[in-house]
């Protein structure tokens, strides 16, 4: 009797969960999505319907999913804020074929649309992507990556003489209450420059000059070499590792 009991129990709260949920239409057709299909998640694991807390609601929502047989389209976990993929690279300008000024909007050739000016794809590289953290640090919010603000001061210069100078220089850095600084390899330098500005091609919220600056990135073909990215330009090219060339350290995400 008891096991009949438990088991008409169980049949009726199905049907009452079923009675709540039924005639809903699947997730992804109740607007759970947000602007531009970019789907809700749930910021704390266990959290499945991103009320904002984890309770007996979650478990109401699993078991409806269950019945209603699509337990695999509960809200996933969000991800990190901080790996949100590539910037933008800051250009605003549309050309034509042969470089002339457009505007970038109603193009005759549709080609022309998706050019870089136009599409601005990535994060917003905007006034929102950078936080100056006031201690001589700048967060990039679209990567995660910390900063140092200001070319690194190297016993009272800018210049450090040799790539592993440089290397050496970041690895023992101990700076705004952090001590896992490093040198930024070529990618990553070339992750904050602003490719919609000239002579100053980087956000205002760096201290930067329009000269070279190491990366951790040996040259392929001749390792003898380094990629040193220059923010006048925003370009990256091969220098000596016994030159000289500036520093701005990273850390994280």
């Amino acid at each position: 009797m008891k096991k009949i009991a438990l088991a008409l129990v169980l049949m009726g709260a199905g049907w009452m969960l079923r009675s709540l949920f039924d005639g809903a239409p699947p997730r992804a057709e109740a607007g759970v999505g947000l602007g531009g299909g970019v789907e809700k998640c749930a910021e704390k694991n266990g959290d499945v319907n991103a009320s904002g807390v984890v309770d007996l609601s979650d478990a109401v929502t699993i078991l409806g999913n269950l019945f209603l047989g699509y337990p695999t389209e509960l809200l996933p976990l969000c991800t990190s804020s901080a790996t949100r993929g590539l910037p933008a690279t800051g250009q605003t300008q549309c050309t034509d074929c042969t470089g002339g000024p457009r505007p970038c909007g109603g193009f005759t050739e549709d080609f022309l649309t998706f050019q870089d000016g136009f599409l601005r794809t990535g994060c917003p590289n905007d006034s929102n992507r950078f936080t100056d953290n006031g201690d001589g640090t700048v967060t990039d919010n679209c990567t995660g990556f910390m900063w140092q603000k200001d070319t690194a001061d190297i016993n009272g210069g800018d210049i450090v003489n040799t790539w592993c100078g440089a290397l050496a220089f970041c690895m023992n850095l101990s700076f705004a209450g952090h001590d896992d600084w490093r040198l930024p390899n070529v990618t990553e330098l070339l992750s904050i420059v602003d490719y919609g500005r000239f002579d100053q091609a980087i956000d205002p919220v760096f201290g930067a000059l329009s000269v070279f600056y190491w990366s951790s990135t040996s040259d392929a073909g001749f390792p003898d070499d380094a990629l040193i990215v220059g923010f006048g330009d925003g370009k990256a090219v091969r220098g000596g590792k016994e030159s000289g060339g500036r520093v701005r350290a990273v850390r994280g995400p």
